[in-house]
């Protein structure tokens, strides 16, 4: 296995190669001598087409800082040209760079194709704050290319140049963070698995279907086809040391946009909080009232990014129309944008209605990972034209990025909660981040709470938190449904306490009578359930479909129990139920799916819809008034 000094070849000095060691495959030095005609030109390998103009930088900084780009820089050069450009089975994988943007789909350098279970090349970037390095080699291949991506334990520093490393010596894959590794696999081996028509981006992560640009500042790429050791990466990093003493770039001014549209939160029948968020600082505005040109005008207390205007005075059961303003002044916004106002196209919602009406709304959960499953989800849920939604938890899959917030969450989730308010609680993949209570307006503390449409009440709970008796959340339910006067009660909360999905124990590989049926830290909820006559409890987590039928101390009842319904078909991969039937097991099936729920009196509809809008569940709860269910 051939090693070099590493350090002189990774260097923005004249000297780019050595004696003894291979030249680059590519190699990138961004400054603005290199450019013309809005291509970048290399020491190695094609030519750049530039994804748009860097910005002006203070005197003596390293790079070039770019912003806003609409897509990444691309190497020019047909596939067959850029085929031998790349290694065949060591690389090492080089970069000084500064992020500005912590994205999920973050990259300075790749050439890759990934298209679901389709995975194939290489990328060198940053999973929100932590670099990473991706791999997809024939040796791990499981028919289709199968990826690994190493995610490294130590942050960036947002507007710090950083040198980061990774390398692969056809066994090991490694990364490195400013000279220190920072994670290492070896699930993959041999040669490198390329996509079959390669593109190279730098400064972006780019494939057929995803393109996510880099925000920040470029020194210098390279790619060689040998594995470095840690020792050169360490030399190189001491070379480099008059970058890392550079100072760290203040925010860049921004293309003002809307980062997450329009959406509705705690719709009552005199009030409507409306959300969105811009990139830019700002005081939001918005037009409302009763006729499709809305005049009347409600504003945000103080500029922010995160906009909350509340709307008051209503009429219950009205439809009124609405529309939204963000005008962008102040530093935060690049100087030729300046003044420009960002209007929403006009929308709708309605006021809940009086105790009497009948009402309808719609239940999904776990609407992670998946986003088009979301959106398709979302679009069909709308057609039956809800009073609003109840979401079970795991809105994201992962809730300390906020990328899966903004462009999968409250992007999939249009056009329905433009319309509707969505009521939600944590799951255990949200991870009870800051996100979740800078985008919701819900009574404190948030992830547990209460609230009425018609004659229900819904119980808001957060299962990942200790809900025994004598705990805050325990006892709070127990005074709530004590004094509850609705004709329904309804819990929602992630995990569920009946479910025969082997998630909990119930599979071949264990003993039955030690298989749990549900989840263990929900399970002293079902106690405070029979006590106060709750009617259905709703949950996720389990990413299937499963009604219970009536149960009450346990065990299946005729009536008078409560219906116990998991739907975590919203989007997360998913799940089967174990080969044991339970008897509380009344309907269960695989696939995404949402359910529609119509009140009227006392009589509750539900149905269940899967992605392709086929019905394939329904039941009917009937109850005379002040009874149980």
């Amino acid at each position: 296995m051939l090693r070099f000094p590493i350090w002189l070849l990774f260097s923005t000095a004249a000297a780019v190669a050595h004696p003894g060691g291979p030249e680059p495959l590519l190699a990138y030095d961004f400054n603005k001598e290199a450019i013309a005609e809005n291509t970048l030109k290399p020491r190695f390998g094609p030519r750049l087409l530039l994804g748009g103009s860097p910005l002006e930088s203070p005197p003596g900084r390293a790079g070039l800082r770019f912003t806003a780009l609409a897509k990444p820089h691309l190497a020019e050069a047909p596939p067959e040209e850029l085929t031998r450009c790349l290694p065949v089975r060591e690389f090492t994988l080089a970069a000084w760079c500064s992020i500005d943007t912590a994205r999920q789909f973050g990259a300075v350098f790749s050439s890759l194709e990934d298209n679901g279970g389709a995975e194939r090349g290489i990328a060198l970037g940053y999973d929100g704050s932590r670099p990473t390095v991706s791999l997809s080699t024939k040796g791990a291949d499981d028919g289709d290319g199968k990826m690994t991506i190493l995610r490294g334990s130590k942050p960036w520093v947002p507007g710090q140049i950083h040198q980061i490393v990774g390398t692969y010596d056809g066994t090991t894959l490694s990364l490195y963070l400013d000279g220190e590794l920072v994670a290492s696999s070896r699930e993959q081996s041999g040669d490198i698995l390329w996509p079959a028509s390669p593109r190279i981006a730098i400064g972006g992560y780019q494939d057929s279907d995803e393109n996510f640009p880099h925000d920040g500042r470029l020194v210098s790429v390279r790619l060689y086809p040998t594995c470095a050791t840690a020792d050169w990466v360490k030399h190189d990093l001491e070379h480099g040391e008059e970058l890392r003493r550079m100072p760290v770039d203040p925010p860049p001014p921004v293309v003002p946009e809307i980062v997450v549209q329009p959406y509705l939160q705690w719709v009552t029948q005199s009030e409507a909080t409306i959300r969105w968020e811009t990139n830019f600082p700002c005081t939001g505005q918005v037009s409302w009232g009763e006729e499709s040109d809305p005049s009347t005008i409600a504003s945000d207390t103080a500029p922010s990014t995160y906009h909350e205007v509340k709307i008051t005075g209503l009429v219950p059961e009205m439809l009124y129309y609405y529309k939204t303003l963000s005008v962008a002044d102040g530093g935060d916004v690049l100087a030729e944008h300046r003044g420009k106002s960002l209007e929403t196209p006009v929308s709708t919602f309605q006021t809940a209605g009086k105790q009497e009406t009948p009402f309808g709304f719609v239940v999904l959960s776990d609407t992670q990972y998946q986003p088009k499953v979301a959106n398709a989800l979302a679009k069909a849920a709308w057609e039956y034209r809800p009073n609003f939604a109840v979401i079970a938890g795991d809105l994201v899959d992962a809730g300390n990025s906020k990328s899966q917030w903004t462009e999968q969450f409250f992007a999939s989730m249009q056009p329905l909660i433009e319309r509707v308010p969505f009521y939600p609680v944590l799951g255990n993949h949200d991870k009870d981040t800051r996100f979740y209570y800078e985008y919701m307006s819900l009574p404190s503390p948030e992830y547990f709470y209460t609230f009425s449409h018609g004659n229900a009440q819904f119980f808001m709970l957060d299962t990942n938190r200790d809900v025994r008796p004598g705990t805050e959340q325990f006892e709070w339910l127990d005074k709530q449904l004590s004094a509850s006067k609705a004709r329904w009660k309804i819990c929602v909360h992630h995990q569920p306490p009946f479910s025969s999905d082997d998630d909990y124990g119930n599979d071949w590989k264990t003993p039955l009578r030690e298989a749990t049926l549900g989840d263990i830290k929900s399970k002293p909820l079902i106690d405070l359930y029979d006590k106060h006559a709750v009617d259905i409890v709703w949950c996720g987590h389990v990413h299937s479909y499963e009604r219970t039928w009536m149960i009450r101390n346990g065990q299946p009842v005729e009536k008078d129990g409560t219906l116990y319904m998991v739907t975590g078909g919203g989007g997360g991969p998913l799940e089967r139920s174990g080969p044991f039937r339970p008897g509380f097991q009344r309907y269960v099936k695989q696939g995404h799916h949402f359910c529609y729920v119509v009140v009227n009196g006392g009589t509750l509809e539900i149905q269940s819809f899967d992605i392709d809008g086929r019905l394939f569940d329904s039941t009917r709860i009937v109850k005379k008034e002040n009874s149980g269910p």
